[in-house]
């Protein structure tokens, strides 16, 4: 949709929560925000669209400032372990989707393979937040990041 009104028609044509992929931009997630979405996912969908597109840590700062605590915000790509989630929530994601790693695991382990991913991530992230004084998820934000 180019549009608000457009953006806002869709939102209104289900009664299911309507999120929207794809969010790269302030302008775009404000726009989001404006047509009442329930939430962004800040995704280059894995750098398949264009080799320039930046990464989802790059943008995420920027669109976190912007609408944080207007709308659910959702950060996809490139998180395979605890720290990553960890990172992802200290740049401003509410939350964070894992795609790709769950497939290989459910292939490799099935059911198992599935289970143990996760507690790998769980307790990888746990520990994360430990070593960096975050006691809550609450806890996580900007200060867990160092940029050279």
């Amino acid at each position: 949709p180019k549009t608000v009104e457009d953006l806002r028609m869709l939102k209104n044509s289900t009664k299911l929560p309507f999120i929207v992929k794809g969010i790269m931009t302030v302008e775009d997630a404000l726009m989001a925000v404006e047509a009442g979405v329930d939430a962004i996912v800040i995704s280059n969908h894995g750098g398949r669209v264009l080799d320039c597109t930046p990464g989802v840590c790059e943008v995420l700062p920027d669109i976190a400032k912007a609408v944080k605590g207007k709308i659910t915000i959702l950060a996809d790509g490139g998180v395979r372990n605890g720290v990553d989630v960890l990172k992802m929530i200290g740049l401003g994601a509410d939350a964070v989707l894992i795609g790709r790693p769950f497939v290989t695991a459910s292939f490799g382990g099935q059911t198992e393979g599935v289970k143990t991913y996760v507690e790998n991530i769980k307790n990888e992230l746990i520990s994360t937040m430990i070593l960096t004084g975050c006691q809550s998820i609450k806890d996580i934000d900007s200060k867990v990041i160092y940029n050279y």
